[in-house]
């Protein structure tokens, strides 16, 4: 291999790479575990976007395993420190990780868009927006994938580069990529910020204290995040040009990708947990949810509302006192929510009314009754 002399030998970011990517893919491993935990065993309402996170993870996994692979062999280390053969095979193996690493961003996008709609309810013109929007989003992905490995013919040249120098192969100018691949992340940072930004429209609307409102907009809108991370990813497409030390010019770019999918996993997870805070901070049990579900499963009401009459009805207690009933209505009516979604999974109101009341004394004998 040809020395180009740039850099110190001693460079080598492969450890940077591996500590980011599975710190990262750790922890986005766990909450994903936890959320199927709570969708399929607390809530019993797994739905499209559970599913489509956990393929989104499952990619993220066989990324961070070829990528391990390929540090292994010297993927981070400056090209002209490698023998051509290895150099060759971990351009190879950057190639395919690309693959999923491109699926694993783009994947989510089509969750997050799915629980939206479950959750908020939107209109039918909100939800094809919204569907449209992330579909396209998938299908520049996609396209783009399929241009990474049809830049050269054959497409084996694209990591065997000696196949060029020689004649034996043409490949497409590396901007064409790197120009369709920065569409890409533009394009995927406005679908993040726009599902960001869209609970927020409706949830301010709702009727309910503006910290549980901001709260609620903090907890959707963490793909702002996400949008943050592609932008900077955008920068870092430029290594895909360096073609004479390519193992150490592209794993910024390897790091960001993996950034960039483990964020929006992370906050399309995070609005699903608050189960598991309550069983953490003892607020509830495991057997409270499974009871709640067998009680009022099957029916449309919602699940404090059966209670509310018999409360009202209970004989008086015979001294003075106060009863508090608690009702709770909910905000997206259950012929609304559609008869997939399960009352726990709603976003409710609850209004606490007291009732106070007293003992009326007896009238004696020959005293004429007198009215309250």
């Amino acid at each position: 291999m040809a020395s180009t002399n740039q850099g110190n030998a001693t460079d080598d970011k492969g450890p940077l790479i591996m500590a980011v990517m599975w710190s990262l893919t750790g922890i986005t491993t766990a909450l994903v575990i936890a959320r199927m935990y709570i969708r399929s065993r607390l809530l019993h309402n797994l739905g499209a976007d559970d599913w489509l996170i956990a393929g989104s993870m499952i990619m993220g996994l066989v990324y961070c395993s070829i990528t391990a692979a390929n540090v292994g062999i010297g993927y981070g280390k400056h090209a002209w420190l490698l023998s051509d053969s290895t150099v060759e095979q971990a351009s190879f193996l950057n190639s395919l990780s690309f693959l999923f690493g491109i699926v694993s961003f783009a994947m989510p996008k089509l969750a997050v868009t799915a629980m939206l709609t479950r959750i908020l309810n939107p209109s039918t013109l909100h939800r094809v927006c919204l569907w449209v929007l992330t579909s396209l989003a998938a299908l520049v992905s996609g396209i783009c994938i399929i241009i990474l490995f049809t830049m050269c013919d054959p497409p084996r040249a694209l990591w065997e580069t000696h196949l060029v120098t020689e004649g034996k192969a043409k490949c497409l100018d590396v901007y064409i990529l790197i120009d369709y691949a920065i569409f890409t992340g533009a394009l995927s940072a406005f679908v993040d910020l726009a599902l960001a930004i869209y609970p927020s429209t409706v949830l301010m609307k709702l009727h309910m204290s503006l910290r549980k409102r901001l709260a609620l907009c903090a907890a959707l809108g963490l793909g702002a995040i996400a949008s943050a991370m592609a932008i900077v990813k955008c920068t870092q497409l430029k290594g895909l040009a360096d073609k004479s030390d390519y193992t150490y010019g592209t794993a910024e770019l390897v790091i960001w990708t993996n950034i960039e999918s483990n964020v929006v996993i992370i906050a399309s997870c995070i609005p699903t947990l608050q189960p598991v805070l309550e069983l953490i901070l003892g607020r509830r049990t495991t057997s409270s949810y499974n009871n709640s579900r067998n009680r009022y499963k099957g029916s449309s009401q919602p699940p404090d509302s059966s209670n509310d009459a018999s409360k009202m009805s209970k004989p008086r207690k015979p001294d003075w006192g106060i009863t508090t009933v608690e009702s709770q209505e909910s905000i997206l009516g259950a012929e609304e929510r559609g008869t997939d979604c399960h009352p726990l999974g709603a976003i409710r109101r609850t209004d606490n009314v007291t009732v106070e009341y007293e003992t009326r004394p007896q009238n004696e004998p020959g005293e004429p009754r007198t009215s309250w």
